[in-house]
């Protein structure tokens, strides 16, 4: 990401989005009574070891992402450790780079889609329509069961050719797979 400036913050005003243990759920039960996949537990000790043995190094590593008003968006991590589990003084005056939340974000999307074909997503033309992917994957998304679901779908006489179904730019599904293949 490109340099930013760089503003020294307290540690006690700081605010970073995770909770007050450090973890998110594992799981979650939605009030549907639904399940829902959280995220694995953070192995802290490798990070907490680092700043307690060589400290806070942005230069060496990377600055703590925040906004003008301490709001941390990357190195929350960190913030945690040093607000809630090392002990540090919350006086201590922490170095951050500043960015707008926005600013931010396109900078992290342009970044992870740096390796990625453009002609892998549908874009817009200059009139605003759709314009279909024009590359393809090399490899078909798993989809587990599906087997399962075409059969289910074939009881159900349901068909499965969908070589004229119109699509948003108006060709049919064949129309669109003979351009593509051009």
């Amino acid at each position: 990401m490109a340099k930013k400036a760089i503003k020294a913050f307290a540690l006690k005003d700081l605010k970073c989005s995770l909770p007050d243990s450090g973890q998110f759920p594992e799981k979650e039960t939605g009030t549907s009574g639904k399940e829902y996949i959280g995220l694995p537990l953070y192995e802290y000790e490798p990070l907490k070891k680092s700043l307690q043995d060589k400290g806070y190094k942005p230069e060496e590593y990377d600055y703590i992402v925040a906004t003008s008003d301490g709001k941390v968006l990357w190195g929350g991590r960190r913030v945690w450790l040093m607000q809630k589990d090392m002990g540090l003084d919350q006086d201590q005056m922490i170095d951050c780079e500043v960015w707008e939340k926005q600013e931010w974000l396109d900078e992290l999307k342009k970044s992870m889609l740096a390796n990625v074909n453009p002609n892998l997503f549908v874009t817009k033309d200059k009139d605003g329509k759709k314009v279909m992917p024009t590359a393809k994957l090399t490899m078909a998304p798993e989809h587990k069961g599906y087997q399962n679901l075409r059969k289910l779908h074939k009881n159900m006489k349901m068909p499965y050719n969908l070589d004229n179904f119109v699509l948003s730019n108006g060709l049919t599904l064949k129309e669109q797979r003979e351009l593509n293949d051009k």
